[in-house]
């Protein structure tokens, strides 16, 4: 990406870097990489510079920056690094927290180094990368315009106007003066980490094995919960999987064993949500984030009027509760159901074009009326996936015009929405071919068709699309001259590195991942009834997903920064939902059975409502039952949560003696 100036020649290939700048940047181990627009002009990028080299009274990060030379002739990109103890320092600040030699998890603090686990007295390995450049990612969002500094030097946007105590990196991000900033890789990690993770090189990663620990040192924890979560869900999948595939082959006897391998799915759901919580709060007290509370900072998108925020005392905007509650009721809520709206009149023309499509192979009856009867639900399931993206875009548009404050209310709000949506988008046709229709062999074929065809098409996306953004980021970077754009990070010099990775596409996060678990989840669960192969097509499609996902990560996507996570948020609930949802859709499907139906010859259709609405309390009361019955955190956790607790509740006993004794 970058020469030291344009070439002379068109034949003629510029260097990133002469000899000495080379030599200058082997010494120089950079973090993160921060890209300058055109528009920005050197007096700006020199105060910028200057802002991160400054020490924190002066307003600054303290930190190194170095800046190099783009295409364009211009220095418009910016590496920032920190030596380890100014990271240690930062990492204490933040309330990092370490694991101690005694075997605690505590934050850390630079005077007790000597005591943490991993402690080197060249201070190097303390951190992990990823936790290196969060933190250099906090430090410069907390750069902060000072009473004199009214506005970025150098800038004619008119709206880049300072205020005291606001960001001065997000006031750069809404003038369009800064287009990136990203972590670097390191590519010799990155190397190992491809080898462990997505090569099969043990029969436990078939079946959902990854080197979580590794994964999250390289990416952080946020990326480390889904691939574990991922791999937690596929192992669950085997159980069911077994039993469906044993079942599809072997069972000649009706329906009425099929019932017992319902119930069992209804109650294996729970089982899976509640080892999961313990697997996730393991991971979260290893990680250092169990329990962790941050004060958040505005979002980027945040605007209002300026005011003073009463905890932190800072100048930052201000905006009325009053006024996002009326964009949330009298905005976004009508257009949502809108859509579900919507989806409903697509599902319609769907069932009407599979009738036309039936009719004629009624009357004709041949091979290829027979396929054209598949037609219609092939088409539907593509639709349904284009639908989803198409709303996706919209809901994120309705949540930024919320105006939320924090990125966590942001990220629950659209949740909601896209959940509410996807349900009805994907799972109302099932309902309304299992209670309208109550046609069971249209309901398992139908289920059949939208769950493969919609794993299928998903898998295109995940392994087509990214070889083909490879492609395109391979021939950008040839015109561009750089041949070694092509090669993997590992065999390319250091100096050329950050002009390969700004080639490649941002990651969005994890959103979208957990949000096609919640679909497939849906389709394996709510009609276990009809349908005992679904667990089969989903495990198939997970043991794929996690290679894939893992190539994307490592190949196609620039590196993300870390974000601290103790669970999986807001997606816990939304599984937990599902799968309550999930016993009355199956005890419904039961109970319309026609083996169960002569079981209940003599009784009242109100007594048959009655007795099965008493079996789905039974299920719903067992699960119940179950989550309370399997704790939430592993012994071993609860123990060290308690003796750390013990500890701080000593340690602040003791404090009022050392007070007394000073004051003596």
């Amino acid at each position: 990406m970058f020469r030291r100036q344009k070439a002379q020649d068109e034949g003629e290939k510029e260097p990133l870097l002469d000899e000495g700048e080379a030599e200058s940047l082997a010494d120089f181990r950079p973090l993160v990489v921060l890209e300058f627009s055109s528009k920005t002009t050197p007096v700006t990028r020199e105060w910028m510079k200057s802002k991160i080299e400054a020490s924190k009274r002066q307003g600054g990060a303290d930190l190194n920056a170095k800046l190099v030379v783009a295409r364009d002739g211009e220095e418009r990109v910016l590496l920032v690094s920190a030596p380890q103890e100014r990271l240690l320092q930062g990492a204490e600040q933040m309330g990092l927290k370490k694991k101690y030699k005694d075997g605690s998890v505590r934050a850390f603090t630079f005077a007790e180094r000597q005591n943490v686990e991993d402690y080197t007295e060249s201070l190097e390995g303390m951190l992990t990368m990823s936790q290196s450049q969060y933190i250099i990612k906090v430090e410069l969002d907390n750069i902060r315009a000072l009473e004199a500094e009214n506005h970025i030097p150098g800038c004619s946007h008119p709206k880049a106007r300072l205020y005291k105590g606001k960001s001065i990196l997000s006031r750069m991000v809404s003038c369009h003066l800064l287009e990136k900033m990203y972590p670097v890789h390191n590519p010799e990690q990155l190397k190992r980490l491809q080898h462990d993770w997505y090569h099969l090189n043990k029969p436990k990663q078939l079946i959902g094995g990854q080197p979580i620990e590794t994964i999250r040192g390289y990416f952080g924890e946020s990326v480390a919960m889904y691939f574990s979560f991922l791999g937690h869900y596929t192992k669950a999948l085997l159980v069911p999987t077994v039993i469906g595939v044993l079942y599809y082959l072997f069972n000649e006897s009706g329906r009425n064993d099929f019932v017992i391998f319902a119930v069992f799915n209804m109650i294996w759901a729970t089982v899976f949500l509640e080892t999961w919580k313990r697997t996730s709060s393991a991971h979260a007290y290893n990680w250092g984030t169990l329990g962790r509370k941050v004060f958040e900072e505005p979002r980027a998108g945040f605007h209002g009027k300026l005011g003073v925020n009463p905890i932190t005392g800072r100048s930052e905007p201000v905006y009325p509760s009053w006024k996002r509650l009326l964009r949330i009721y009298c905005v976004s809520f009508p257009i949502v159901i809108l859509c579900m709206l919507v989806a409903v009149v697509v599902m319609m023309i769907y069932f009407w074009a599979e009738n036309i499509a039936k009719a004629k192979h009624k009357e004709e009856n041949t091979m290829l009326t027979q396929g054209l009867v598949l037609v219609p639900s092939i088409i539907y399931s593509v639709v349904i996936i284009l639908m989803n993206q198409a709303y996706r875009t919209l809901a994120q548009y309705l949540t930024k015009n919320e105006n939320h404050r924090e990125q966590s209310a942001y990220e629950n709000y659209l949740i909601v929405k896209l959940v509410l949506f996807d349900f009805v988008n994907c799972f109302l046709c099932l309902f309304y071919i299992a209670f309208v229709m109550q046609d069971m062999n249209y309901l398992r074929q139908s289920l059949a068709i939208l769950l493969i065809v919609q794993q299928l098409v998903g898998q295109l996306q995940e392994t087509l699309l990214p070889y083909l953004l490879m492609r395109k980021r391979i021939k950008k970077g040839e015109k561009s001259g750089l041949d070694h754009v092509s090669k993997p990070l590992h065999e390319i010099p250091r100096s050329k590195q950050a002009e390969v990775e700004s080639l490649m596409d941002r990651y969005e996060g994890t959103f979208d991942d957990y949000l096609e678990l919640f679909w497939q989840f849906g389709y394996v669960f709510l009609f276990s009834a009809v349908y005992p192969m679904a667990a089969f097509w989903a495990l198939a499609n997970n043991i794929m997903e996690i290679r894939t996902d893992a190539f994307k990560m490592c190949r196609i996507f620039q590196r993300p920064f870390m974000e601290p996570a103790a669970n999986i948020g807001a997606w816990q609930t939304v599984f937990e939902v599902m799968g309550f949802i999930a016993v009355m859709t199956n005890m419904a499907l039961i109970g319309m059975s026609p083996e169960i139906q002569p079981l209940l010859e003599g009784y009242t259709t109100i007594q048959k409502v009655l007795i099965f609405v008493a079996a789905e309390h039974l299920i719903i009361f067992i699960k119940v039952v179950l989550a309370f019955a399997i704790p939430d955190m592993p012994e071993w956790v609860e123990t060290q949560m308690g003796r750390i607790e013990y500890q701080s509740t000593q340690a602040l006993k003791k404090q009022p003696d050392s007070a007394v004794e000073t004051e003596v």
